[in-house]
Parts: C-alpha cells; sequence; structure tokens
C-alpha cells in the first residue's frame, strides 16, 4: 500500500480519484420524515428530487476509508432535508465529519436517549463518539458538503433509526431552524 493525494471539491463534493458513489432521492427516504402525503407530492411534482450523494475513496488493506456526502437544500412540510441516519455496527467506532461548504445540523442520540447538536459550518470538524446515532440536516439555502473519515470496520446500522426514529427532529419556524421533539419518535 502506498499514499495517495486525493483530491476533494469543497463546493461540489467530487472526490478525484473516487472509488464508489451513491446518491438518495427523495421517495427513498420516505420512512424518515414527517409529513409522508406532502413528501408523495414533491415526488410527483418535482421528479423526486436528489436529497443527497456519498462519493468515497477507499484503499484495499487500509483501516480508514474517507468520503463526502453532498446534501440539496429542500424541505418537506418545513422539516428540513436530511440524511437517514445510523448508528455504526461496532459500537466501539467513531466517525469524524468535516464541513467544507453550506450549513447544517448533526443530530446526535446515544443509545441511553441523550442528544446533542453540532452546528456544521464551513471549517467545523465534529467528533461523532462511538455508539452514537448521527444524522445530518442540511438548514442552508446551498448545499451541505462535508468530508467523512471512519474505520471501515464500523459499518452501517439504520434498524433503530427507521424503526423508532430520532428523538428530535429539525424544523423550519419563522426562518430559522428549530431542534424540537418528535412527535412519531417511538420506544
Amino acid at each position: 500500500m502506498l499514499p495517495e493525494g486525493v483530491l476533494i471539491n469543497g463546493l461540489t463534493g467530487e472526490v478525484s480519484p473516487g472509488t464508489g458513489k451513491y446518491t438518495k432521492r427523495l421517495s427513498e427516504l420516505r420512512e424518515i420524515f414527517q409529513d409522508q402525503t406532502e413528501l408523495d407530492r414533491l415526488v410527483e411534482v418535482e421528479g423526486d428530487p436528489v436529497v443527497y450523494e456519498v462519493i468515497e475513496y477507499r484503499k484495499e488493506g487500509s483501516d480508514l476509508f474517507f468520503g463526502t456526502t453532498t446534501m440539496e437544500p429542500g424541505k418537506v412540510s418545513g422539516e428540513f432535508f436530511m440524511t437517514r441516519g445510523h448508528f455504526h455496527q461496532r459500537r466501539d467506532m467513531g466517525e469524524v465529519y468535516y464541513t467544507q461548504s453550506g450549513h447544517g445540523v448533526l443530530l446526535l442520540e446515544s443509545r441511553k436517549g441523550e442528544t446533542k447538536v453540532v452546528r456544521m459550518d464551513p471549517g467545523v470538524c465534529a467528533f461523532i463518539p462511538p455508539d452514537w446515532a448521527h444524522r445530518s440536516i442540511n438548514v442552508g439555502s446551498e448545499k451541505l458538503v462535508f468530508v467523512w473519515v471512519c474505520n471501515v470496520d464500523a459499518g452501517h446500522d439504520y434498524g433503530d433509526i427507521l424503526k423508532h426514529g430520532m428523538r428530535k427532529i429539525v424544523v423550519d419556524r419563522d426562518g430559522k431552524d428549530t431542534i424540537m421533539n418528535n412527535p412519531h419518535y417511538s420506544l
């Protein structure tokens, strides 16, 4: 294994060289938004918009991999576009998010129910401790681009978040991003 420089465009999220990519559209995130009727309407009217794209760089044999997540601005009934949110399958592994451009909120939740928020503004590097669920939310009017770094063995566990939701949601209230209790959260 040899060192390599990887170019990351902080405005677009492009990674060169990249080794993998996936896109999440609004229709694929139906379970995480509060107003599914409005979500269905937006999918029909706007042609199922992209909510976020992930590009990764993975070097065979390395214990780390990294990449970018580029989130589009948007809302569903005032609830900002967000990622699915996940815990790691390996409960002893954390992650790092470094915001390149745009403005967001990193919503974190421990398995014991403690919630924390880290603002995602350019230059902010967020530490995500092991065994904390994390979800990124674009609260701005432009793309939110951040770099993430993680252990390749951490894995993703989406099950609890999809089944129960997260305890908090982030909504637009009078032009300000507001964190509030999730009315659909279930234990």
